[in-house]
C-alpha cells in the first residue's frame, strides 16, 4: 500500500516526563480551504524545540517547527498554487498547548499554505529544512513591529542625506536567525553590523553584514556605538537574549528613539536604559491563532497576524525564486527520530556553531 494512502503515522512527542518519545497518531487532514497536507521528508531543529516543553510542558503534544515535504492534498483555496508534488518547506507552531496535535516531527502535517515556500528544484530536502519559517517569520515580526522598519527586499529604504544606510544591530549574526537577518535587512537597503565569534565572522560577512564586531569583546557594545554607528544607532534585533547581549545592545544603542527586539523575554532588571522600547517578537503569531504560553509568552489570537505573514511570505519567495536568499549552512543528524534527539541534546549542550541542525525523515538525503 502507498504510504499516502495509510490512516496512521510516527511522530515525535512530548512524554509525560517531558522528554520526546515516539508514537503512532492518526495521520492528519484538510480543516480549511487554505490548508495543505504535507509528507514530511525533512526536518530542521530550533533552541524552541526544547525551551517551549520545558517552559510549557504539553504531554502528548508533537514536537518541532521547521519542515520541508511534498503536498500531497490542498484544500480549495490553496490546490492552484499548491498542487500535490508540489516541494514546499515552512513551519508549524510545535509542542502547541493550544492544538497538541500541530508538530513538524512527525511524517505527516497539515497547514496553512498561505505560510508555505514553494522550493527550487536546486535545493536538497535538507536545505529546503534548513529554510524552513522560523527564520524569515522572526525577522519579517521583528522588522515590522519590533523595530518599526519601513523598508522592505522589494522596496528597499532609500539612503539617508548623506548616502550612507540605516544601521541596524544583529547581535548573534552567525546564528540561523541572525543569517537570515542580514540577508533580508540588506536587500531591504539597510546596513546590517552583526556580532560574532572571530571564527564565524568570515560567514556572516558572506551572508550580508556590513561589519561584524566580535561579542566576546569587553568594549562590544562601545565599539559598535562609536566605530560603527557614530552614536546613531536606532535599530536591535537580538538573537541570543541574555543579560550579556542586552547589555551590549542597550550600550550600542543611540540615546534617542532606540528600539530593541529580543527573540526571549528580557526581564526589567536587565532593562538598563527604560527609555528604549523592547518586544519580544514571537514568531507562532503569525498563524493567527492564540499562543497560549504562560505571561510574557502569551499572545492572543490576531488574525491580521496572518495577514502580515502572507505579505512577507510573497517576499520571500520573490527571492528564493530568483535565488537572493539562501537557508543557514546545514549540518545533517542521522538517525531520523534518534537524530532529532541527539540534535536537540547537541543545542542544549552549546555544541552547535554556525550550522543549522537538520534531520532526514525519509533516509534519501543528505548534504
Amino acid at each position: 500500500m502507498s504510504p499516502f494512502l495509510q490512516e496512521t503515522m510516527d511522530c515525535l512527542v512530548q512524554s509525560a516526563s517531558g522528554q520526546p518519545q515516539t508514537e503512532v497518531r492518526v495521520k492528519p487532514g484538510l480543516k480549511a480551504p487554505h490548508d495543505v497536507v504535507v509528507h514530511v521528508s525533512a526536518v530542521a531543529l530550533n533552541p524552541t524545540d526544547f525551551k517551549s516543553p520545558a517552559s510549557n510542558p504539553t504531554p502528548g503534544a508533537i514536537m518541532g517547527c521547521d519542515f520541508m515535504g511534498t503536498v500531497i492534498s490542498a484544500g480549495t483555496a490553496a490546490d492552484k498554487d499548491f498542487p500535490p508534488a508540489t516541494r514546499v518547506c515552512g513551519f508549524v507552531h510545535g509542542s502547541n498547548p493550544g492544538n497538541p496535535e500541530t508538530g513538524s516531527f512527525a511524517e505527516y502535517l497539515v497547514t496553512d499554505s498561505r505560510l508555505l515556500i514553494r522550493v527550487p528544484d536546486s535545493w536538497t530536502d535538507l536545505e529546503g529544512a534548513a529554510f524552513g519559517g522560523v527564520g524569515w517569520g522572526t525577522v519579517a515580526l521583528a522588522m515590522e513591529l519590533s523595530l518599526q522598519l519601513q523598508g522592505r527586499p522589494s522596496k528597499p529604504a532609500p539612503p539617508r542625506d548623506d548616502g550612507s544606510r540605516i544601521p541596524v544591530l544583529v547581535y548573534g549574526g552567525a546564528t540561523a536567525t541572525g543569517t537570515m537577518a542580514c540577508q533580508i535587512l540588506s536587500m531591504s537597503g539597510y546596513q546590517p553590523i552583526a556580532t560574532a565569534s572571530s571564527s564565524s565572522s568570515t560567514l556572516v560577512l558572506d551572508y550580508g553584514a556590513a561589519a561584524v564586531v566580535p561579542y566576546a569583546s569587553p568594549t562590544c557594545g562601545e565599539t559598535l556605538r562609536d566605530k560603527h554607528t557614530g552614536g546613531n544607532l536606532r535599530h536591535a534585533l537580538d538573537c541570543i537574549s541574555s543579560p550579556e547581549s542586552v547589555k551590549c545592545c542597550f550600550t550600542a544603542l543611540g540615546r534617542i528613539g532606540a528600539r530593541y527586539a529580543g527573540l526571549d523575554y528580557v526581564p526589567d532588571d536587565w532593562r538598563t536604559r527604560k527609555a528604549i522600547k523592547v518586544h519580544m517578537p514571537l514568531t507562532y503569531a503569525l498563524h493567527g491563532h492564540e499562543i497560549k504560553f504562560k505571561g510574557p509568552y502569551h499572545r492572543d489570537a490576531d488574525p491580521s497576524m496572518l495577514e502580515l505573514g502572507s505579505r512577507w511570505r510573497d517576499e520571500m519567495q520573490g527571492l528564493v525564486d530568483a535565488g537572493r536568499l539562501r537557508p543557514h549552512p546545514a549540518r545533517e543528524v542521522r538517525g531520523k527520530w534518534k537524530g532529532i534527539v541527539d540534535g536537540l541534546e547537541m543545542m542544549k549542550a552549546g555544541e552547535v556553531r554556525g550550522q543549522k541542525l537538520v534531520v532526514a525523515l525519509d533516509g534519501k538525503d543528505s548534504v
